[in-house]
């Protein structure tokens, strides 16, 4: 018979083939179906996200290894001829040249000098024109005691770039060879490992993401097609997890434009927004308040917001979605919830349980089922050995079915094969317990099936681990063993138990591990609230209060080494500790304790300014408002911290009235002001063009900066140099800068290092272009090292500005699109201005006539045309370039071009300037 001798083979081939691998019976005949996590290139492609966004660099190398093994030689080797696979031969070549060069990169900078140079050397000859090989390359050279090996290296791609393509060697190799010849003691060290800090992530995927294809492409297919999806469906049933694949999928359609936002940490509405803006990376900006900030970035922007967790912000979030989608015409959002926004033109998709095969059916068609499917690969994992057979699929399928198919249910069920058969296991289900009565969750049968699941697992918990367990629901968002260990414990659960039994919660599947190596957890929304409700009030209150010192003493104590050489791991530390910063200064506030609000702001004041980060800044109007606040001993800083925000986005009449009351509140209370207000001052007054006042300002504060430490005499010594430059005195500002890069050096801090390096270059550029530019691309690399993006961007403006004065225009002009998108996103209009003078430079050097014009009347607008002259005869050469504009384009074209600009909003002024990058450098 040959359909018997068909389904032989057929059921054969399924016992030797993997539980992610089915082959499925579709008329008229057979489909193999894999999970993507046995598919090579998807895993190959994971794998390189997960390493560029690796908390350290062992992660990252670890990552990018086991990518790279997957490549068994070339991508589809035996089909590179055939049409249809020749785009995706390219790129996966290139992705695989991509963490070849990363990988070599990151080991470099763990201090493998000698054992990568084989390496580097076979990847420069097999791609001579890849720059990247050739720079890790020499540096690898000049590391092993090879200096003139390394020198020889740079020459040959000199010459090969020269004759191949006609080019001059790129600004990197440059300096790269200047740093080698000038024996540069930096160049020998190994660099710190980075956070990742101003990169956004997409959360990992640990597991697998099984019996949902159906589901992933329409969804997919319905954010083409409409701007709003809502994923609905009861706690536990997988929402997240498909939200979070859908990102991933559409990452590279909208280039990189996909911003998840998890609002399950938010419990206060009013913070919604300020959580949105944070996310996407943006700040406030001036004569804007966050929400409008936020429109104003996403306009134009062919984005996707993916906001999770949404039902206990319903009213805010849509709110917030409608104005979004009604000014923003290109966006598109995602929202999971337990319920329906109830915006004009959302299109709700119900996520539903996974399927379970009725009671009866065939093993191998229970086998097939979602749910059982995922069930099999969890116990799998729980209780390594289990295979789905004859004697439990009975089981197996009742397990399931009792627990409604809910894929959380489902974990939690497996992992209790470790004490428990199948059968066991499934007796007990049957026996049900309601233990949710306290009514966190809706009526929905399905909600109570979770309910009854969790609180199920609560009950076969050991009493201290019921009490650790209640306790983590204090934790927004991931948190460490350390903090477990110190906030959940006293008299009744010692510190020394914690890590056994938040092991043991792991095990049980009601705690999940968020960075293995780091030793971080988190608690999933539908377990958190089951822990919050049965931890009571009073417990909350007294775990929340300790929740809160911890947090506070972190935020102290990393603010406090932001100013050493702990600065990079610090900033990367007060990043991923944010949630859990921010709750515990809400917590705080609402209890009304200005004194330890106001340490949370003064200790993350750095963190904010460097990685623009502004809602530490916001804080402070919080702060402010609380009742003793005129009276606090750190009224003068918090003052202080609130003028420097208002400066930096450009509010220089509230900048200079804060720095005002700043000023009095320290003479009134007989306390310092820690130079914060004398910051401000010196920087809104030369921005106002009174350089005599503000330089009053900088020398107090340089003056108060020399009773304190190393960092902040760095960064005085750095202002009043930037100062001098400014108004002509260049050899005096040269003289600051390397009295600043000794001060630095004894600090050890990479930002302080940088600012050495950026005033020091600033003042040698009327003189010494080759030397500026060598230290302002160091000063750019110091602080991308520490994180600090706010001086990497401004580093980065002057080199741009270098490169354009000695001919290469277009290039330069490519690169100012970052720049001006960090500072957008930042809302700093203070450091946008001088970018934007440099652009409309640029333009008119391109012939740009009516384009140089209208930036020429934006930037005027707001009284930024000639503001802080970064040499003395700035003012002049543009007003040079002004009147040479009106003579060429004839008076009323040049003040038909004026009017435009001037008529522009500060979101138009950049979309104007961005899309004359795009003209001129193309993109």
């Amino acid at each position: 018979d040959p359909v018997a001798v068909l389904q032989g083979n057929v059921s054969r081939l399924r016992k030797v083939l993997a539980p992610e691998v089915q082959l499925l019976g579709r008329p008229p005949g057979y489909v193999l179906h894999a999970d993507d996590v046995v598919v090579d290139a998807w895993l190959v492609e994971t794998l390189c996200r997960t390493a560029q966004l690796a908390p350290d660099r062992p992660s990252a190398v670890a990552a990018y290894e086991h990518a790279l093994t997957l490549f068994g030689g070339a991508p589809f080797a035996e089909f590179a001829d055939r049409h249809w696979a020749r785009a995706e031969v390219t790129r996966l070549g290139e992705l695989r040249s991509v963490a070849s060069e990363e990988l070599l990169g990151h080991r470099l900078a763990q201090g493998e000098d000698r054992t990568v140079v084989p390496e580097l050397e076979a990847l420069v000859a097999a791609d001579p024109l890849r720059e990247r090989p050739w720079l890790l390359l020499s540096t690898a050279l000049y590391r092993s005691g090879r200096p003139a090996d390394a020198l020889r290296r740079i020459a040959t791609f000199r010459a090969i770039v020269r004759d191949e393509v006609g080019l001059d060697p790129p600004a990197a190799m440059r300096a790269l060879e200047m740093r080698i010849l000038e024996s540069d003691p930096d160049l020998l060290a190994v660099a710190p490992a980075r956070g990742g800090s101003g990169s956004r992530a997409l959360p990992g995927e640990l597991t697998s993401l099984v019996g949902r294809g159906a589901e992933l492409a329409d969804i997919v297919t319905r954010l083409a097609d409409h701007r709003l999806v809502t994923l609905v469906g009861p706690g536990g049933v997988g929402k997240t997890r498909l939200a979070m694949r859908v990102a991933a999928d559409v990452w590279d359609e909208r280039r990189g434009e996909v911003y998840v936002i998890e609002l399950a940490v938010v419990q206060d509405p009013s913070s919604t927004v300020a959580s949105v803006a944070t996310a996407v990376d943006v700040q406030q900006r001036q004569h804007l308040s966050v929400e409008e900030s936020l429109v104003e970035f996403l306009r134009g922007r062919r984005a996707v917001l993916v906001l999770d967790n949404c039902e206990h912000l319903h009213a805010s979030v849509a709110r917030l979605v409608e104005r979004l989608l009604g000014s923003c015409a290109d966006l598109t959002v995602l929202v999971t919830s337990r319920e329906v926004l109830g915006v004009a033109g959302e299109h709700v998709t119900r996520v539903e349980p996974l399927a379970v095969e009725a009671p009866g059916a065939s093993p191998g068609r229970a086998a097939d089922a979602p749910a059982v499917r995922l069930f099999v690969d969890r116990a799998a994992a729980s209780n390594p050995g289990f295979q789905l057979g004859p004697g439990n699929v009975d089981a197996v399928v009742e397990i399931v079915r009792r627990v409604d198919g809910l894929p959380l249910a489902i974990e939690l069920a497996a992992a209790r094969l470790r004490a428990l058969s199948p059968a066991a296991l499934a007796e007990r289900l049957d026996r049900r317990l309601d233990l949710l009565d306290h009514a966190q969750f809706s009526s929905d049968p399905r909600h109570r099936t979770m309910s009854e699941l969790v609180g199920w697992s609560y009950k076969l918990l050991d009493e201290p681990e019921q009490t650790l367990f209640a306790r983590l629901s204090v934790f927004a968002g991931a948190f460490g063993l350390d903090a477990a260990e110190s906030i959940c414990s006293d008299d009744d659960l010692i510190a020394s138990s914690v890590a056994g039994l938040l092991a043991g919660l792991v095990d049980k599947s009601m705690v999940q591990p968020a960075d293995t190596g780091n030793d971080r957890y988190r608690v999933l929304e539908p377990l958190r609230e089951f822990g919050r409700a049965v931890l009571g009030d009073v417990d909350h209150a007294a775990v929340s209060v300790r929740h809160a010192h911890w947090y506070l003493d972190v935020a102290e104590r990393a603010g406090a080494a932001l100013a050493g050489v702990k600065e990079a791991a610090s900033s990367a530390r007060i990043k991923r500790e944010f949630d859990n910063l921010r709750t515990a200064f809400w917590w705080d506030a609402e209890h009304g304790d200005v004194e330890r609000c106001g340490r949370f702001v003064v200790a993350l004041r750095e963190y904010s300014f460097r990685s623009m980060h502004a809602e530490v800044v916001a804080w402070t109007d919080e702060v402010i408002a609380l009742p003793g606040f005129e009276e606090s001993p750190r009224a003068p800083l918090v003052l202080g911290i609130a003028s420097y925000g208002r400066f930096v986005r450009g509010d220089l009449d509230g900048s200079i009235l804060y720095a005002e009351r700043s000023l009095a509140a320290a003479d009134r209370l007989g306390v310092g002001s820690s130079g914060l207000a004398e910051r401000a001052l010196g920087n809104s007054l030369f921005y106002r063009g009174d350089a005599t006042t503000a330089q009053y300002w900088i020398d107090r504060m340089l003056d108060d900066a020399r009773d304190g430490s190393a960092a902040r005499l760095t960064h005085g010594l750095y202002m009043r140099s930037v100062a001098f430059t400014s108004v002509g005195a260049a050899q005096r500002g040269v003289e600051m800068a390397e009295e600043a890069l000794i001060a630095a050096r004894r600090s050890g801090s990479p930002t302080a290092l940088a600012q050495a390096s950026y005033a020091l270059g600033l003042a040698l550029e009327s003189s010494d272009e080759e030397a500026a530019t060598l230290l302002l691309t160091q000063a750019a690399e110091q602080a991308a090292d520490a994180g600090n993006r706010w001086v990497q961007a401004f580093a980065l403006t002057e080199v741009l500005w270098l490169d354009a004065r000695r001919g290469s225009p277009r290039p330069a002009l490519a690169g100012f699109a970052d720049v001006i998108d960090l500072w957008f996103r930042g809302g700093d209009w203070a450091n946008q201005w001088l970018s934007l003078r440099r652009v409309f430079g640029i333009l008119v050097q391109l012939g740009d006539l009516r384009g140089a014009a209208t930036l020429h009347g934006a930037l005027s607008a707001v009284g930024a045309a000639y503001a802080l002259p970064f040499e003395a005869s700035d003012a002049e050469h543009i007003d040079d370039q002004v009147e040479s504009l009106r003579q060429r384009l004839g008076a009323p074209d040049f003040a038909m071009a004026v009017r435009r600009g001037a008529s522009m909003s500060d979101g138009e002024i950049i979309e104007f300037t961005q899309e004359r990058i795009r003209v001129h450098a193309g993109g």
